[in-house]
């Protein structure tokens, strides 16, 4: 579902979109567990860290993706747990030009198909 929902993300530069599908293709779905290592994501991806980390920027800056730091146990940094917002459907440049947007212009389905717009701060709701 989650890779389903990655491919059909609109608006994104390809490097965000690689990330983001990237990023479901590690989604467990019965936990919603999103956790690969920044190194391992950053292979997968084919690209460098410094990259990977700007377009995590980007994917959060839009909404569809939201980091949570995670400690090693031992005072240390463990990897991170991304939570993949699944109910957002465009990315910025898909939104329609003169359009009304929210702060981050992308748009989210709610629970009747119909769409609303969604802050950056708004938590999702699945």
């Amino acid at each position: 579902m989650a890779l389903i929902w990655a491919a059909n993300v609109k608006g994104l530069k390809p490097a965000a979109k690689i990330v983001l599908i990237q990023l479901a293709d590690f989604h467990n779905k019965e936990t919603g567990q999103c956790n690969p290592s920044a190194q391992r994501l950053a292979d997968e991806c084919e690209m460098g860290r410094a990259t990977l980390f700007q377009q995590m920027t980007t994917l959060e800056e839009c909404g569809l993706v939201r980091r949570h730091a995670r400690g090693d146990g031992d005072g240390g940094r463990g990897s991170n747990q991304y939570e993949l917002h699944l109910d957002i459907t465009l990315g910025p440049s898909a939104r329609p030009k003169g359009g009304a947007s929210g702060p981050n212009g992308v748009e989210s389905q709610n629970e009747m198909g119909g769409k609303r717009l969604k802050t950056a701060g708004e938590k999702s709701q699945g």
